[in-house]
C-alpha cells in the first residue's frame, strides 16, 4: 500500500492511526487540526485545510484502510468499540470537568504557580470512571519545590491528592509534570509529548503561558501540523482576586532568604526521596527531578501508544515511519 499512497494519504492515514493507537478515533475537524505533516512522509511543507483532507480521507475509506462510524475516523485493525467507548466517555469527561473546575480554582492560591492546565485523559476527553486529573503546570524558576509542596498541601486539604498509595485515584489532582518559567523547552522530545502538548487545556492562565510554551516548543512542528495553536474549547477559570492577593502575599514572604532556605530545603529532602523510589528507575517510564523540571511517568503510556501504533503502520507497509519514544527507561 506504501507505493501506492501520495505523502498527505500517508499523512492522513498516519494520523488516524496514531490516534487509534490511543483508543481515540477522531472527527474529520480534530484529524485536521492534529494531523502528523506531510513533510514526515516525504512530502513538501504545506497546511492543508479540511477541505484537502475530506476527499484523501474518503479514498483511505474506500479502500479499506480507514473505517468511519458516527462522525469518526479510525484505522482498521483498531477496536470496532472505539466509537462507542468515545461517545461514553465524552460524557464522562463532560463531568469529571464540572467536579474538577470548583477544586482547581484553588490552586490559583498556591505561590509561584503561573499556569495549570489539563492534560492526558482529561484534556484529550477520554476519561474513565477511575481517572485521576491530571495537570501540567509551570512555577516561577528558582522555586519548583516550593511550588509542587503547596500544591500537594493545598490539594490534600481538598481531599483531592493522588499519591503513590493509590491505585486509582478518581477525582483526585495528580501533578505528574511541572516545569519552570525558564525550562518551557521540553527536552524529551517524541510524536507522543508533542501531541500530548498540543492537547494541553489551560485552566488558569493569567500571564499567558501557553502561548509562551508553544513559541518554546516549535520542535513540535515536526510531529504536529497545528502544534498547541489553543483553538479547542476554553476552559479557563476567572482569576480570583482574594486568591491572587494571597498568593502574592506569600510570594513577598518567600521572595527573601527565608524562601531560598526553604527551597534548599525542600529540593534537597525531595530530590532524595524521589532518588531512593524504586519507580524511579523502573523500565517503561522517565522520573525527572531537577531545579527545571519535575516529571512523574513511572509507567509510561507512551511505549504502549507507540507500539499500537507502529503495528498499525506496518499492516499497510509503512514501518519505516514507526517513531521512536523520547527516552523512556529500558529494561
Amino acid at each position: 500500500m506504501l507505493w501506492a499512497m501520495e505523502s498527505l494519504e500517508r499523512s492522513v492515514y498516519a494520523t488516524a492511526a496514531y490516534y487509534s493507537a490511543l483508543r481515540w478515533p477522531l472527527t474529520l475537524a480534530e484529524l485536521t487540526e492534529h494531523l502528523i505533516p506531510p513533510t514526515r512522509f516525504g512530502g513538501t511543507s504545506i497546511t492543508p485545510s479540511i477541505g484537502d483532507i475530506a476527499p484523501v480521507l474518503d479514498r483511505l475509506i474506500a479502500s479499506g484502510v480507514v473505517m468511519t462510524g458516527d462522525g469518526l475516523a479510525w484505522t482498521a485493525g483498531a477496536l470496532n468499540d472505539s466509537v462507542r467507548e468515545r461517545v461514553r466517555r465524552h460524557n464522562a469527561n463532560a463531568h469529571a470537568w464540572k467536579r474538577m473546575l470548583p477544586s482547581a480554582r484553588f490552586l490559583q492560591v498556591v505561590p509561584y504557580v503561573r499556569m495549570v492546565a489539563a492534560s492526558g485523559s482529561l484534556a484529550l476527553g477520554s476519561t474513565g470512571p477511575q481517572s485521576d486529573w491530571d495537570v501540567f503546570v509551570v512555577v516561577q524558576a528558582g522555586r519548583l519545590y516550593t511550588a509542587r509542596t503547596f500544591l500537594m498541601l493545598v490539594a490534600a486539604l481538598m481531599g483531592r491528592l493522588r499519591t503513590k498509595r493509590h491505585r486509582t485515584a478518581p477525582d483526585m489532582f495528580c501533578f505528574n509534570h511541572i516545569v519552570t518559567t525558564g525550562g518551557l523547552a521540553i527536552r524529551h522530545r517524541s510524536i507522543f509529548v508533542a501531541h500530548a502538548l498540543a492537547w494541553l487545556v489551560p485552566i488558569y492562565d493569567p500571564q499567558r503561558y501557553a502561548a509562551r510554551l508553544r513559541d518554546a516548543n516549535q520542535w513540535t512542528a515536526d510531529t504536529i501540523i497545528r502544534p498547541g495553536d489553543l483553538s479547542f474549547e476554553r476552559r479557563a477559570l476567572r482569576e480570583s482576586r482574594v486568591l491572587a492577593l494571597i498568593r502574592r502575599c506569600a510570594e513577598v514572604i518567600f521572595d527573601t532568604f527565608v524562601g531560598d532556605a526553604l527551597e534548599y530545603v525542600l529540593r534537597v529532602w525531595q530530590q532524595r526521596r524521589i532518588q531512593r523510589d524504586p519507580a524511579t528507575r523502573a523500565p517503561g517510564g522517565r522520573v525527572v527531578a531537577d531545579d527545571r523540571e519535575l516529571e512523574f511517568h513511572p509507567r509510561s503510556f507512551e511505549s504502549t501508544v507507540l507500539a499500537r501504533y507502529r503495528v498499525l503502520l506496518a499492516r499497510v507497509g509503512m514501518e519505516r515511519y514507526a517513531e521512536r519514544d523520547s527516552g523512556l527507561t529500558k529494561k
